[in-house]
């Protein structure tokens, strides 16, 4: 990016400006809904389901778990307590009030094969590379007998593993599609919002607390997590950026 980090207003401890940002991107709204849609089909036979959202951020992600009439038990994981805050503050009179915790993703103890429904929006890619199937292999071990994880995704265009340069062009190709898109949305995005969205991109150019990954990756770890894959759909751009580049919805099972 050309955009120095110091002159981008940040989203990372402010739940206010990671919201404006989000709200401000068609790519993240649209897989939010379809996250949410997925998550209300897999309730939509339960009874009294125990739901899991790891890095579950200001929430967003379980809008439809805290009023869901199917839904018992919701947890919430972040290392953002601005993020929990905000979180519990926004759900305090929902139908289910979330039970919001305090730390890391992959090592918060948390009770193992206990959850109908995990979801994981955006959450794979704030996790580092080093530690993603760690991540997944995590999840494995929280979903109940029979439970789904949502996985709700960047994927960036391909790139040269190991390669800095190729890495950079392709996070430069995805943001370039998501402010294309944001600024097709509103003809007056502020200046603000619009540095608000270059400073995510920011995040993955320096390979700071954004580690997005290819497609090809991403199957990968899930399949060396021990998951399987139940359901999978790009739900943005309409055509991919490179060959599988975009926003994905998928549903994942232990591999028994």
């Amino acid at each position: 990016m050309n955009d120095s980090s110091d002159e981008n207003p940040d989203y990372r401890y402010d739940p206010v400006a990671y919201e404006i940002e989000e709200n401000a991107r068609p790519d993240e709204m649209s897989m939010l809904r379809a996250c949410n849609g997925a998550v209300d089909a897999l309730l939509s036979d339960a009874i009294a389901a125990d739901v899991l959202d790891l890095c579950c951020g200001t929430g967003l992600s379980m809008q439809s778990a805290t009023n869901h009439p199917n839904v018992g038990r919701l947890h919430g994981v972040d290392e953002c307590q601005a993020y929990l805050d905000y979180c519990a503050q926004k759900y305090s009179s929902a139908r289910v009030i979330p039970t919001l915790l305090h730390g890391d993703a992959v090592t918060l103890p948390l009770p193992l094969s206990s959850y109908n429904v995990v979801i994981l929006a955006s959450a794979y890619h704030h996790i580092e590379d080093h530690r993603k199937v760690e991540f997944l292999r995590r999840v494995r071990s929280v979903i109940a007998g029979g439970g789904t994880a949502v996985l709700a995704e960047n994927v960036l265009p391909e790139y040269l593993p190991e390669n800095a340069v190729s890495y950079r062009e392709a996070v430069s190709k995805f943001y370039a599609e998501v402010l294309i898109d944001a600024e097709r949305s509103d003809a007056s995005l502020p200046t603000y919002v619009r540095r608000l969205i270059q400073r995510v991109a920011q995040y993955g150019h320096d390979g700071d607390y954004e580690y997005k990954v290819s497609h090809p990756i991403l199957l990968a770890d899930i399949g060396a997590a021990g998951l399987s894959i139940a359901s999978q759909r790009r739900v943005w751009p309409q055509t991919p950026i490179g060959e599988m580049g975009g926003n994905y919805v998928l549903t994942l099972r232990s591999i028994d």
